[in-house]
């Protein structure tokens, strides 16, 4: 008889943690090696939004996390006002691992989620084992592709006035095909970008920006980069020199695919990053 495997729910994984002086919201599911899924930095985002389609494919492998970063989802709000944003979730990140029990895991980021991950295996390369990078930012310095890129100029509009028209113009970009998310998704994420605690404390952040360009060659981890195609957020001139300056690095690209490549191609996504994961 074939056994039914029952998909983790949002509600049925929700969890909090205190990590050092922060209340971290995730969700959690399965057991083995621990593997943290960190969403993007889009205004709404969340853990669950970003990856609830991958938890349950993981989750059979791996315990597997999805965070809530620091000012997003479930999370303290948090004004970063002297260290940079991208360090400070980083060692929250670190704290939460403490909490749990966690000696070791690895990183599937998004986005600014892959900077984070980046930056965590930069910082605490002890307690990082593989990095899985989709789309990431944190390099900017492109020769070809201009700068600010359409999802750039489309977050920041987004981020300024969060609404079903500006939501739905970044969600444009983001995916190669927008009809993917519905009006339901598309209006949960325009309630959560509205937020009051988390807008206030990133309106008050005057924190620079970690700029991670030299930071690149000292990533020990063994790294998977994930691209779409047609990413019109981090173009995947990105993803080229990143594959440059990793050391231990492999390309994946994703065609007819936006900056949601576990999104818009799921299923082989999951199998790409688990066979990386898994393999000797």
């Amino acid at each position: 008889m074939t056994q039914t495997v029952v998909a983790p729910s949002e509600e049925g994984t929700s969890r909090y943690a205190q990590a050092g002086p922060h209340r971290l919201h995730y969700h959690e599911a399965g057991q083995g090696a621990a593997v943290v899924m960190l969403h993007g930095g889009g205004p709404g985002a969340t853990a669950w939004s970003n990856f609830g389609g991958n938890i349950g494919p993981f989750a059979q492998q791996h315990r597997t996390l999805l965070v809530d970063m620091l000012g997003f989802g479930g999370s303290d709000s948090v004004v970063f006002d002297s260290e940079p944003a991208t360090t400070v979730r980083a060692r929250a990140l670190r704290d939460l691992l403490d909490t749990l029990g966690i000696e070791k895991a690895s990183f599937v980021g998004n986005s600014m989620g892959a900077s984070t991950a980046m930056a965590f295996a930069v910082d605490h390369p002890e307690r990082t084992e593989r990095l899985v990078l989709v789309g990431a930012a944190g390099k900017t310095r492109t020769v070809i592709a201009p700068q600010p890129t359409d999802g750039h100029r489309r977050l920041a509009e987004a981020g300024a006035d969060p609404s079903v028209t500006t939501m739905r113009a970044l969600v444009d970009t983001m995916l190669f095909d927008p009809g993917l998310m519905s009006a339901a998704a598309l209006e949960s994420r325009v309630r959560a970008a509205r937020n009051p605690a988390h807008r206030d404390a990133a309106a008050r952040s005057t924190a620079p920006w970690r700029d991670q360009t030299d930071e690149f060659a000292r990533i020990a981890a063994r790294t998977l980069i994930v691209w779409g195609r047609e990413d019109r957020v981090n173009p995947l001139e990105i993803g080229l020199l990143l594959l440059r300056d990793i050391p231990d690095s492999r390309l994946h690209v994703f065609r007819d695919c936006g900056h949601w490549a576990q999104i818009e191609h799921e299923t082989e996504f999951n199998r790409v990053a688990l066979e990386f994961l898994a393999a000797a």
